[in-house]
């Protein structure tokens, strides 16, 4: 796995995230698997021009804006994965659920500081 691979990996992740989208929905979106969603953005594998076509149109987006790694380094990967699983999860309750889960969150987190 190379050092352009995680990058182009971490900038899919990091604009699929900006729009909201979960891997399943991004890979219906491009006509993908969610597998070939996972294993590009976590840089395992390279996508060909074509499905970066593909990805880059689903996403709204400009292919370049692939490249554009620029200096300012996205969250580390492993934050985006979990916040994204995390989103997903989140997704799948009802409104009184998410305000549960909330309140919830609030208290553990209060009793650990």
């Amino acid at each position: 796995m190379s050092d352009i691979e995680k990058q182009l990996g971490a900038r899919i992740t990091q604009i699929r995230l900006s729009r909201k989208l979960t891997q399943a929905q991004l890979a219906e979106k491009a006509n993908l698997s969610v597998e070939t969603i996972s294993r590009m953005e976590r840089g395992v594998t390279f996508p060909s021009l074509k499905t970066l076509e593909n990805i880059a149109c689903s996403l709204d987006t400009h292919l370049k804006s692939f490249f554009d790694f620029g200096k300012e380094q996205p969250r580390d990967q492993t934050f985006e994965r979990e916040l994204s699983k995390l989103s997903a999860f989140l997704r799948t309750l009802e409104t009184k659920e998410i305000i549960l889960v909330r309140e919830i969150l609030k208290v553990v987190f209060k009793k650990l500081k």
